[in-house]
């Protein structure tokens, strides 16, 4: 059944989680740049990469998830039916899952080997990600050691989260329309995945923007650890312009690595 929210006291916007196709493309892509509109990690790398460098990245990287088989994505369509525009879209990947092609040998060999792993938890608190990625001496910081530091912290958690053996899954994106957030649909999207890793009885996991801490947290994450840096020290003197003229310090920002455990 489509889901329903009430989008204002006297009206409702039905919309349907359903496959996505590679159709849907742009429209993803330009829902995920909308969706990042405030958030001052992907402002200030727009300030060097320009304003629309999220979006972009997105219509090059999207189309190659629709041809790997641990990709699942989902979109919200609007409409009784799901006729109208994408509203929303989740990407759901996993890892060490069965093989249809396995033969009964390596698929004993692979339960074999997530059985002997340790149970992943939300109640494992993660060691902290190594130290941040320092400029060649003599220069300043800038957004290429932000980039290098946010990956090496993601390398660092995958580790963890996923070794070799693991079966789980994570989410590799999330995103609604600001036109739309606030109304469900974000929780319905969440909902469609949460409702697959209870039905297989594996964990979850999710590298979360600072924003999105919330949202995952009402359904069922918790985090286990954080890359947390000063997005001043790579700003390079350059402040935040804000709407009406004036200008602020980019903050401290933080990317939660989230676990939900099967219910």
């Amino acid at each position: 059944m489509p889901a329903t929210v009430e989008s204002t006291p006297r009206t409702k916007t039905l919309f349907k989680i359903l496959p996505a196709t590679v159709e849907d493309v742009d429209v993803m892509a330009d829902i995920s740049g909308d969706a990042f509109w405030d958030d001052s990690h992907t402002l200030l790398q727009a300030v060097w990469k320009g304003k629309d460098w999220h979006r972009e990245g997105s219509r090059e990287y999207l189309p190659t998830l629709f041809t790997n088989p641990r990709i699942d994505i989902r979109v919200a369509r609007k409409g009784l039916e799901g006729e109208g525009e994408v509203i929303g879209f989740i990407i759901l990947a996993k890892r060490g899952y069965p093989n249809p092609d396995a033969t009964p040998e390596e698929e004993a060999a692979r339960v074999a080997a997530r059985d002997a792993l340790p149970k992943s938890s939300s109640a494992v608190k993660l060691t902290p990600p190594p130290a941040p990625i320092q400029a060649p001496e003599g220069e300043k910081l800038t957004i290429k050691e932000l980039a290098e530091t946010g990956n090496q912290a993601m390398n660092h958690f995958c580790e963890l989260l996923m070794p070799i053996g693991c079966q789980c899954r994570f989410i590799n994106g999330l995103s609604v329309a600001p036109a739309y957030q606030g109304q469900g649909v974000g929780s319905a999207l969440m909902k469609w995945a949460t409702d697959i890793v209870d039905e297989d009885q594996v964990y979850c996991w999710v590298s979360s923007s600072m924003g999105a801490l919330q949202a995952y947290a009402k359904a069922g994450f918790v985090e286990v650890g954080r890359l947390e840096l000063k997005l001043d020290d790579y700003a390079q003197g350059v402040k935040w312009k804000q709407e009406d003229g004036s200008e602020k310090e980019w903050g401290t920002y933080f990317w939660p690595y989230m676990i939900r455990d099967p219910k």
